[in-house]
């Protein structure tokens, strides 16, 4: 086998590896974990079965470990067999080498790529549409909790990405990716491109994205996805048959590579539909993070499938060849393991056509979309998407766009409007911080999502090809709505042994429709051997049952059968998917219907967290109407407050009162004092359960909001300068019939009534603006009189007298606004930058200093040189000197004698009587150098003694 795989999979290129840090990065995500369990970080209320756990963060630490070990042996292995890391193939396709499977052999990733909002009937949310909402995912609490894993980098600097008016960056790239990648900056741009094209508007248009490369996946997903609510993968291992242009050679037929693995299965690639560890692993890290849903791409396999029969092909990336026939991954069961995870969304691309009225019409899934099911019969892909000729950014230029196709595109499509729900069940619920139960349950919005989705014939239930259909994002934000009163959402927990019930009332005239979602434990990975090919043994862990009963007869959930994966849905015992859902096509109106929620066999952890969504509920002759008084849109001045009440009141009615269609926290009574510009709602709901929003009533701020430019701290230059100071309307706003006055310092200026003011003195500059009636305030711009030009050089001397030899270094005052250049004889010197000087040299030296746009000047040094002033001591090795000499404010010493540790200094007059406090001086290499200011000596001669333990030694100075 070793000398085999030598063989098969030696090759001549090796290219840089992205890992080579990754032993940092275990690092500081295993600190990470370790601070976050001192902390006393918990998960969840809802997911209390965590507490079964030994601990909560060793199966993270487990995870990180094992893929850092499986990094390192899959680098050593790239270097022994020189597996290329990286290869460029046809139609942009890039392999990267991401590990090695239990078998020793290299698994390869790679892009799933072959108008959008409109298909998915995702507009309707984003303002202007059939719903009374507008998102965009931009609200605070959903920063920073979208994510996408790709091939590359994102180019952030694309006019979809930048100057938004959220105030954050779009983009936050968070790993050192590889170069800027056109499928990434695409999806990307089919996220949350802001819609400078407007053609290229992404689902969640105002929301901010972070940004993976995929390799290192599973450990960045680890440590992000606490924080995550949605995250985008359109990539996963290279399975069957693969185009690779890139070949040498003309002939077409000589360019196909088959991926499988013939040692396992000779015709069929055993990774299509196989629970994988890797698949395990992500199943694992959904069940660990309830709130956190993973979207994956389902692959394009059905594209490539193969050269004709007979026809020399290659074996992987190599040069071996064969004519052996192998599967075309042209039907059933070509959906990669990563997307067979139980606990991912998986997405397909959806065939789609629009009636006269713009409606999309599902026709079935594209023709290159994977179809299901996994090996163990299970539903995949779960859901459709807008995949072909999507619209949207790439990474060539701050300006270009392009049209792609394949599930990837499907894949962002549905992870952008899947977003704009949370936002929506968010906004539903409360305004502000994150607190449980603000989101929906990973496990509630894929009930939701499914259980909304179109399909041609409802009732004949989900399909291997299309799954459950195409996502409806309009019809599931109407269930989270619930204006109707048609709907019901549960988020509840089931443990051992246990049932739960609940008796509901059908509408009638419509289905009645349930449906159960659970995020299911991880199960075993199943082995890699000829045997467990497309093996049938059930993943599902814990087995959750839904029934429906009418007193009479029990209803079934729907199932497929993976045997014959072409038969339509039947109805009965689903022993394989952890969604499970119940149809009734033509309940009896008004009949009392039983939900039943059980479940069969042994029950993993204390208890399994699910979720119920019903439609077709019977609804109240709900007379009931709501009315905000006053009626009108009204204006009113900032700072003021304006009384919104209804038009009746009842304490036995609820009231809710929304603005911008997000509730108001603790707004519950029949009044609401609004201060704030908006669209405000009231929600009111009677005894009986019959509930009724009005409509909308807009209060607007009268535009006295003005800034003044320009703005911040502003230099005064000289006495003579003045600062141009103007008012600038904000908000879109104008500046008719308004007055002015203008404040310095807080007190008004004479005379100064125009909508200019040329500022010439220091202070605090503000504007007073009245208009319509409301008066504002501006920012202040503060005037400063610039420092540069009262500049005095260190010391003080203005003629300084240097011993040949000696130095003295001239100091500016610091300021870190300043700039320095320094000159000698008026001419500037070389790289003199700094607020200091050594000097050496003679001649007359001053600095130029710059303070944003003031220059200004120092006094001016003159510097000459005079001969060495010698020790008295006769003993020619001892250097000493003392200078400038005569001194002004500072005197400087030097002595050099290598067998000193360190010397005194003091100062007498010529009585002998000492003058100066001692200065104590330590070697540096030998030398001692310092300095003693003589400022306050009174004029005069001094003697200078210096003493180094071994010698004394004297001069005299100059005092002037």
């Amino acid at each position: 086998m070793q000398r085999h795989l030598e063989r098969l999979y030696r090759h001549t290129s090796v290219t840089s590896y992205k890992a080579q840090h990754i032993n940092f990065r275990v690092f500081v995500l295993l600190l990470y974990l370790c601070l976050a369990l001192l902390s006393g970080a918990t998960t969840s209320p809802a997911w209390a079965q965590h507490s079964q756990q030994n601990s909560i963060t060793n199966w993270q630490t487990d995870l990180l470990k094992r893929y850092e070990k499986n990094r390192q042996k899959t680098r050593q292995f790239a270097r022994r067999y020189h597996w290329p890391i990286r290869k460029n193939y046809s139609n942009q396709r890039v392999l990267t080498l991401q590990e090695i499977d239990p078998l020793g052999q290299p698994v390869y990733y790679s892009l799933h790529n072959v108008e959008a909002a409109q298909g998915t009937r995702t507009q309707a949310l984003q303002g202007g549409g059939s719903l009374p909402i507008a998102l965009s995912g931009n609200s605070t609490l959903m920063e920073g909790r979208l994510g996408l894993w790709d091939g590359g980098r994102v180019l952030n600097t694309h006019q979809e990405f930048t100057g938004t008016p959220y105030g954050n960056a779009k983009i936050i790239q968070k790993d050192n990716g590889a170069s800027v990648n056109d499928h990434t900056t695409h999806l990307a741009g089919t996220l949350v491109a802001q819609g400078i094209n407007a053609s290229a508007k992404g689902m969640a248009f105002g929301s901010q994205l972070s940004v993976w490369d995929y390799t290192d996946d599973i450990s960045e997903l680890t440590t992000a996805a606490p924080n995550l609510l949605i995250s985008n993968h359109a990539y996963g291992p290279v399975a069957g048959w693969v185009y690779n242009d890139s070949r040498p050679g003309t002939n077409p037929d000589l360019k196909w590579e088959w991926w499988g693995t013939p040692s396992i299965n000779a015709t069929e690639d055993y990774l299509f539909g196989f629970y994988s560890m890797k698949t395990q692993d992500l199943d694992k890290l959904a069940y660990n993070n309830p709130f956190f849903l993973m979207v994956r791409s389902a692959d394009n396999k059905r594209a490539e499938t193969g050269p004709p029969d007979g026809t020399t092909y290659y074996l992987k990336n190599t040069d071996v060849q064969s004519t052996v026939a192998r599967s075309r991954n042209d039907t059933y069961d070509v959906i990669p393991a990563d997307a067979t995870a139980k606990n991912v969304l998986t997405v397909g691309a959806a065939n789609v056509t629009y009636t006269s009225q713009n409606v999309p019409v599902l026709a079935g899934s594209a023709s290159y979309s994977g179809w299901g099911p996994t090996d163990d019969g299970r539903i995949k892909p779960d859901l459709l998407g807008i995949g072909t000729s999507v619209f949207s950014s790439v990474g060539s230029s701050v300006n270009a766009y392009g049209t792609y196709s394949g599930t990837s595109m499907a894949s962002a499509n549905v992870s952008g409007s899947l977003f704009l729900l949370q936002e929506l069940y968010a906004r539903q619920r409360a305004a502000g911080a994150l607190s449980g139960g603000q989101f929906m349950r990973a496990a509630t919005l894929k009930g939701l999502v499914l259980h909304t989705a179109d399909r041609p014939n409802p009732e004949a239930g989900p399909d291997y090809r299309q799954g459950w259909g195409l996502l409806n994002t309009e019809a599931a934000a109407r269930l989270v709505l619930n204006e109707n009163r048609a709907h019901l959402f549960l988020e509840q927990s089931l443990t051992p042994g246990s049932t739960f019930t609940k008796s509901i009332v059908a509408q009638g005239n419509e289905p009645l429709i349930v449906t159960l979602s659970w995020t299911d434990p991880e199960s075993t990975a199943t082995s890699i051997t000829s045997a467990s090919v497309n093996s049938r043994t059930p993943k599902l862990v814990n087995d959750l049952d839904l029934r429906i009963s009418d007193g009479q007869q029990t209803m079934l959930p729907f199932v497929l059968n993976p045997a014959q994966p072409a038969l339509a849905a039947t109805r009965g015992d689903n022993i394989r998917d952890n969604i499970e859902q119940v149809y009734i096509a033509n309940p009896v109106p008004g009949k009392t219907y039983t939900i039943t929620v059980s479940h069969k066999g042994k029950m993993t952890y204390s208890s399994q967290p699910y979720s119920i969504i019903v439609s077709g509920l019977y609804r109240i002759n709900c007379q009931l109407t709501a009315r905000i008084v006053p009626t009108q849109d009204t204006t009113i001045c900032p700072g003021t407050t304006l009384l919104l009440q209804s038009d009746t009141a009842s304490t036995t009615t609820q009231y809710k009162w929304f603005r911008n269609d997000t509730l108001l926290t603790g707004a519950t009574k029949s009044t609401y004092q609004a201060t704030q510009a908006g669209s405000y709602k009231l929600r009111i709901t009677a005894e009986n359960g019959c509930s009724a929003t009005s409509q909308p009533v807009t209060i607007t701020l009268r535009n006295a909001e003005i800034n003044l430019t320009p703005s911040g701290n502003q230099l005064l230059c000289s006495t003579n300068n003045q600062v141009q100071l103007t008012v600038v309307p904000i908000k879109g706003g104008t500046l008719t019939g308004a007055t002015f006055d203008w404040l310095r310092d807080g007190s008004t200026i004479n005379s100064a009534h125009s909508s200019t003011l040329s500022a010439d003195q220091p202070g605090r500059y503000q504007v007073r603006v009245t208009q319509n009636g409301c008066q504002a305030v501006s920012n202040a711009t503060v005037l400063l009189s610039s420092s540069v030009n009262s500049l005095t050089l260190l010391p003080e001397e203005t003629d300084l007298y240097l011993p040949q030899g000696a130095t003295v270094t001239l100091k500016a005052p610091i300021d870190t606004s300043y700039q320095y250049q320094w000159y000698r004889n008026d001419q500037a010197i070389a790289n003199a930058r700094e607020y200091r000087l050594a000097v050496a040299q003679a001649g007359v030296y001053k600095v130029q200093v710059t303070q944003r746009s003031c220059v200004g000047w120092s006094t001016v040094r003159s510097v000459r040189t005079t001969a060495l002033l010698t020790a008295t001591n006769p003993d020619p090795t001892n250097l000493f000197m003392i200078y400038p000499n005569p001194a002004e404010t500072t005197l400087s010493i030097r002595y050099v004698n290598p067998a000193s540790k360190q010397v005194q200094i003091g100062i007498f007059d010529l009585h002998g009587v000492f003058q100066h406090h001692q200065v104590s001086l330590t070697a540096h290499n030998g030398q001692f150098e310092g300095a003693i200011s003589v400022g306050d000596l009174p004029p005069g001669l001094y003697i200078l003694q210096l003493t180094d333990g071994l010698t004394s030694q004297t001069s005299r100075f100059i005092k002037k």
